[in-house]
């Protein structure tokens, strides 16, 4: 099966997945929706960043899981390494970058370019294009790739110590039906609000002994304080502590489980 990730050729992204996927077909897709649009097509997996050690979690992917039909069954943890490139580093006035990898080098830029605008693009690919045709703009982008279209090479391992990015491989169907499951997520709704229910959520983890590892919310888009809440834990499907402790949340009247995120 082919493997539909952000491009164009030489982000981070189709970086990742041309190292890990060598033996795969790399289909490269303008942006998130288009990568969800091809794994609902069930003809590739997809390849998406959705959680970064330094800037958290990537919000258009966390909700497009909850969009989309696609679940999340595998993840892989890769060092992201950002390197400055530009036509000429002493005219530099403008740096450029998609938003995440400007992110992850912030305190390099302010240290080091504090007066230079920064200016976030769709891609660190559009980024490089860009600083090829004004000498004034520098870009955030792999070391490899600002070598391969020309540009200079100004300095490197910009992002701050221990940048790493968590990818998820997503799908319609398990495509990974043997391997062992270690984490799972879900996303709950509440549909109603009383002091304590959250801890009430809380307790059916604590009670079963399912160990949380991650909880946070996202707006719905239906009005202000009106929240998912996305949960990872520790377990697998067939563990029957999960399972009771999903049965639980089941029980909460004030609480909807609006899909399961996956397993890896």
């Amino acid at each position: 099966m082919k493997i539909a990730t952000l491009g164009p050729a030489g982000t981070f992204s189709h970086e990742a997945a041309t190292t890990l996927f060598s033996d795969k077909e790399i289909e490269l897709a303008p942006n998130f929706d288009v990568v969800f649009d091809m794994v609902e097509s069930g003809k590739h997996l997809g390849f998406v960043p959705f959680e970064n050690s330094v800037q958290g979690s990537v919000h258009e992917v966390l909700d497009l899981l909850v969009e989309r039909d696609a679940q999340i069954f595998r993840t892989y943890d890769v060092n992201i390494h950002h390197a400055l490139g530009a036509q000429n580093a002493d005219v530099v006035t403008t740096i450029a970058s998609h938003p995440q990898a400007l992110a992850q080098c912030r305190k390099y830029l302010h240290e080091n370019y504090h007066n230079a605008e920064r200016f976030p693009v769709s891609s660190t690919a559009y980024a490089l294009d860009l600083a090829r045709e004004d000498p004034t703009m520098a870009v955030i982008a792999p070391k490899q790739t600002i070598e391969e279209v020309g540009l200079e090479l100004i300095d490197e391992d910009l992002q701050e110590n221990g940048n790493m990015t968590r990818f998820a491989v997503i799908a319609k169907e398990d495509p990974f039906p043997d391997e062992e499951r270690h984490f799972m997520g879900l996303v709950f709704h509440p549909i109603a609000d009383r002091p304590g229910l959250l801890h009430h959520i809380l307790v059916a983890f604590k009670i079963y002994d399912v160990n949380l590892t991650k909880i946070e919310n996202r707006p719905t888009g239906k009005g202000i304080g009106d929240y998912h809440f996305y949960v990872h834990f520790e377990g697998d499907p067939h563990d029957a502590r999960v399972q009771k402790c999903l049965e639980e949340l089941n029980t909460i009247k004030e609480i909807e489980i609006v899909k399961m995120l996956g397993e890896w």
